[in-house]
């Protein structure tokens, strides 16, 4: 894939503001460093680095695509009453081998394709749970 100067910002973007944005949320940022990006650029930018595995799409959250420029498995979680979206880190490769396994065993399918950085939790988040200001 070539890298621009459009799609190294977008890229850095993600990687920098782990807070799993959306696309017009890049855009907005982008035009801060890049007033001349447009919408249709990110948008393009973004679905090419999906598309190359560099970045994920999260999708069917409240039908807004959010994107995730962290390439470690992790798992997500979303908070009910604030709608955060939180990394969850494993807390090791077998945790992360373990939850395979529950999920194979569930769907004992050899088509079964595991994204885990796909996989959304729902929950309330310890700053809503415990009723502090985020």
């Amino acid at each position: 894939m070539r890298y621009s100067k459009q799609r190294n910002l977008i890229l850095n973007i993600l990687r920098e503001n782990p807070v799993h944005p959306t696309a017009e949320w890049i855009f907005e940022k982008a035009r801060e460093e890049m007033p001349g990006i447009g919408v249709a650029t990110v948008y393009r930018n973004l679905n090419a680095l999906v598309e190359a595995g560099e970045i994920e799409r999260i999708s069917g959250l409240d039908g807004v695509d959010r994107f995730d420029g962290n390439h470690m498995p992790h798992y997500h979680m979303k908070c009910n009453t604030c709608g955060r979206l939180y990394d969850l880190e494993p807390e090791s490769q077998e945790s992360l081998a373990r939850m395979e396994e529950v999920i194979r065993e569930t769907f004992p399918t050899e088509a079964v394709g595991i994204k885990l950085n796909t996989m959304l939790l729902k929950g309330t988040c310890k700053q809503c749970s415990c009723g502090e200001p985020m």
